[in-house]
């Protein structure tokens, strides 16, 4: 009897330990904090309406808020009705519409070289790489160009679906549609939408190369299609403020 004893006390036991793993291996895991980049932030959220995330390399999502910071490399997406504007280290800015996702896939800004005292001689100062690369993934926006690309313009681009954009000094909007425009009645046509306020911007793709100033809109409907710009402002291009005002 003693020894069945055991061997029940014994099976028990081994029962007990075997649940109490399975519900330690079950247990949801804690959650891992979204720790931010260590370099610095390539610009700042100066305005979110709605919900509006930002999606690391890595694949971390994280939700902006106003003056929440945005690095290099991330997706920042905006929610149906939702909007942000993102003011860059440059001054440059970008209102991004509902429903977007856009990447800032290279920014590199040194800031302003730093001047000397008063009678001190002008040190030399190292060339800077500066570098504003973009990409709209989905849906639109309206960007006024910081300092980057004003010197050199390749030092600028934004790749959508259809066509690359380089600026020429620049306050501009774009928006791409892939059958998600339905906001616009009539719907608008698949393709990207593009038109200048002021200055100029060039959109380029394997047809060439087209060139609207303030004033002008084009339609590209794709990567093979540049036709001449038109003064009629597309449907799909509802208008947006200025981002310079949007804080």
């Amino acid at each position: 009897m003693q020894t069945i004893a055991r061997e029940l006390s014994f099976v028990l036991a081994a029962s007990a330990l075997l649940a109490a793993s399975a519900a330690a291996a079950s247990a949801p895991a804690p959650a891992v904090p979204v720790v931010a980049p260590s370099a610095p932030a390539a610009g700042t959220a100066t305005l979110v309406t709605g919900h509006v995330s930002a999606a690391t390399p890595s694949g971390e999502i994280r939700d902006l808020n106003k003056g929440s910071p945005i690095y290099e490399g991330e997706v920042v997406i905006t929610s149906g009705s939702s909007f942000v504007n993102i003011e860059f280290t440059d001054g440059g800015r970008v209102l991004l519409r509902p429903e977007s996702r856009f990447q800032i896939e290279r920014y590199q800004y040194a800031g302003a070289a730093a001047q000397p005292a008063a009678g001190q001689p002008q040190a030399a100062q190292p060339v800077r790489q500066e570098s504003a690369f973009f990409r709209l993934l989905k849906g639109g926006f309206r960007a006024v160009s910081g300092l980057i690309g004003h010197t050199r313009r390749e030092d600028y681009a934004v790749q959508t679906p259809v066509a690359t954009i380089g600026i020429r000094g620049t306050d501009y909007e774009v928006r791409f549609c892939q059958g998600d425009c339905g906001d616009v009645t009539p719907t608008p046509k698949d393709g990207l939408y593009a038109g200048v306020q002021s200055g100029s911007i060039a959109l380029t793709n394997q047809g060439g190369t087209t060139t609207p100033t303030a004033g002008q809109y084009v339609y590209i409907s794709g990567s093979n299609n540049v036709p001449t710009p038109g003064t009629v402002r597309p449907n799909a291009l509802t208008e947006l403020p200025d981002p310079k005002t949007c804080n």
